[in-house]
């Protein structure tokens, strides 16, 4: 990692995804740095007021039994603060969150708010959590199974994919149809290691009923796998396929964008905008 005496911080430079808590990753950059360059002295009175908003939409940590959690993080850093933070040494500090338990969400906002705090200098930041789901999902056609009870999750869970959490139970007489989605998957970028977040979105019909809590498991399990997005969504239509042979199935991966662009794959066993059983196709507003 580069000193700060180097000037560079992160910024350029190849860096792996922290797994650990890592506050020592934050950068500072002096505001005096971007300020001289217009002529504002740095011992005078601003001529202005404000506040740096951030928007962190990658922020994961586990709850206190070891269950991934997501949220969008709003960070308010105000604009008299002796530094900035580095922007990529953000990014790698706020990942560094993913395997680290927190009783509570607040106590998220508030290591954040200390230790932000630390780099930038006073007056203090303050942040707030903000809606994880995806904006353009319908979210009242979809059942989230993100709250299932699962149990203390033992660290092992999270190392590696295991289809053995995949089970279901028969519904006598009935053919089930459901559409129930994740907020929380995250795997890795098999180029630059750095993590990918989305929603997994699972339509299904057949004669036997996917365990909620065991699905959310498997998800869970996903929290360190290498490969591309559409890689990703081919891994998890065929484990569910193999382990829960359903009549049908449709797996849709909606990820954050990054460089502008997002990629969202469809694999399906009936085309991509096919209906699965009688229950709707997947919805979108503006679709």
């Amino acid at each position: 990692m580069p000193t700060e005496e180097s000037g560079k911080g992160p910024l350029g430079q190849k860096v792996d995804a922290p797994d650990v808590y890592s506050p020592q990753v934050l950068f500072p950059i002096p505001r005096t740095r971007g300020r001289s360059l217009l002529s504002l002295a740095e011992h005078k009175p601003l001529p202005f007021e404000g506040t740096d908003i951030w928007t962190a939409y990658e922020l994961s940590w586990l709850n206190q039994a070891g269950v991934p959690q997501r949220g969008v993080l709003e960070l308010h850093i105000p604009c008299t603060t002796a530094n900035l933070v580095e922007s990529k040494s953000l990014k790698l500090y706020i990942n560094s969150l993913s395997f680290k338990r927190f009783p509570a969400a607040s106590e998220v906002l508030s290591t954040i708010v200390a230790d932000v705090g630390n780099v930038v200098g006073s007056p203090s930041p303050s942040a707030r959590l903000l809606d994880a789901e995806l904006p353009l999902l319908d979210a009242a056609a979809w059942e989230c199974v993100d709250e299932e009870d699962i149990g203390e999750v033992p660290e092992t869970l999270l190392d590696a994919p295991d289809e053995a959490h995949l089970v279901t139970g028969k519904v006598e007489g009935k053919v089930t149809n459901e559409r129930l989605v994740s907020h929380i998957l995250r795997t890795l970028c098999p180029v630059t290691g750095q993590p990918d977040w989305g929603s997994v979105l699972i339509e299904y019909s057949g004669a036997q009923r996917i365990d909620r809590g065991g699905l959310l498991k498997y998800i869970c399990s996903l929290r360190r796998e290498i490969g591309f997005h559409e890689n990703a969504i081919e891994r998890i239509f065929l484990a569910l396929a193999r382990r829960c042979q359903p009549a049908a199935l449709r797996v849709t991966g909606r990820f954050f964008r990054r460089g502008g662009i997002d990629i969202n794959p469809v694999r399906s066993t009936h085309g991509a905008d096919a209906t699965l059983g009688p229950s709707h196709p997947v919805r979108v507003h503006g679709q």
